[in-house]
């Protein structure tokens, strides 16, 4: 592996740290974020995401845990299931792993349990990794919980440092509507709603990862409220809030702050898991240009759905080994900006 992509990949992973540290400190984790979070934090994909890169910043996976052990019973566990399914999120293993601890060990043990049993893998594999790509030394003893779904690591000890999520504040938005009206789709329906003028079903279901079919009865219960309302734009029914209504909850200083988050995270992953993967380390510039190119076709249509434009520049525009320049500083670019 040539010394461009080893820091290609650090700068990567210090990025996307920064980003999981800085949204998690805003819901309540222990610990200091780079930067003040300003935007709605969606905390299924944040988590999924985690499950995923944290496996190399130990501490921040563990600070997790500790979050959810007090805050997870206002996760929608139904919504992770869908998440994985539809978007395929690769930290399988790891979610089971989790909710097995905490359908142990929480206030809210009984709707993690049937999550705890829905995945596993064969075979055992270190759980952390340091940050040039090792494992991390494992001691004899291996954590149980974590062991029985594949996953080697130390025995979990949290220090209860973290804390309930805070009562203001946009980025806790969602588990304070959550906290006010129960674990269900109202709360993500709200938060796109303040995001934008009007919206259709379909948009909010590919964005929040829901059923469509869900989103479309549950829009239609709550134009009864007063509080949503419908009209017709070209034979097609979309919805949005009642002017004046619930502004000073969704709407403080404008419109929501919501941020597509489901695409964004799992297009990161994608990207996370394709510098790290074992077959493009030490390829030839030719080859490595080439899997660059379909690492980006893969990125660039999750990219769109996130609202992040197009940041990465067409493949086919450059000959041979000069993309792997182009995607490099492509990416660059944008990760700085998350």
């Amino acid at each position: 592996m040539n010394a461009s992509l080893s820091e290609f990949k650090e700068t990567i992973l210090e990025h996307l740290l920064n980003l999981l540290w800085r949204q998690w400190t805003a819901i309540g984790v222990s610990g200091y974020g780079s930067a003040e979070e300003a935007k709605v934090v969606d905390p299924e994909a944040l988590l999924l995401l985690t499950l995923t890169v944290a496996r190399y910043d130990a501490r921040l996976f563990d600070e997790v845990l500790g979050w959810l052990e007090i805050n997870g019973g206002y996760l929608n566990v139904q919504r992770l299931q869908n998440l994985v399914r539809r978007f395929d999120f690769q930290a399988k293993a790891e979610l089971s792993a989790v909710a097995d601890r905490l359908g142990r060990e929480s206030s809210v043990a009984l709707k993690w349990k049937k999550l705890a049993a829905t995945y596993s893998q064969d075979a055992e594999l270190p759980l952390f990794y340091m940050r040039d790509g090792r494992p991390m030394p494992l001691p004899d003893n291996c954590d149980v919980i974590f062991q029985c779904h594949g996953l080697l690591r130390p025995p979990v000890r949290t220090r209860g440092l973290s804390q309930s999520f805070p009562r203001d504040g946009m980025p806790t938005l969602l588990l304070r509507l959550r906290a006010l009206l129960g674990v269900n789709l109202r709360c993500e329906i709200l938060c796109l709603l303040g995001s934008v003028d009007e919206i259709h079903p379909s948009l909010i279901a590919r964005l929040t990862g829901q059923n469509p079919r869900s989103i479309q009865n549950v829009l239609a219960e709550m134009v009864h409220s007063g509080v949503v309302q419908v009209r017709t734009r070209a034979r097609e029914k979309v919805y949005s809030l009642s002017m004046g209504t619930l502004d000073a909850l969704l709407r403080p200083n404008g419109f929501t702050p919501w941020q597509n988050s489901v695409p964004l995270f799992r297009a990161l992953e994608i990207l996370w898991l394709g510098v790290t993967a074992p077959k493009r380390q030490n390829l030839g510039p030719l080859l490595r240009a080439s899997e660059w190119r379909r690492l980006a076709k893969e990125i660039r249509v999750l990219l769109g759905d996130a609202g992040m434009g197009q940041p990465l520049r067409e493949g086919s525009l450059f000959a041979g080994e000069k993309y792997c320049a182009v995607f490099q500083e492509d990416i660059r670019k944008f990760i700085a900006g998350l």
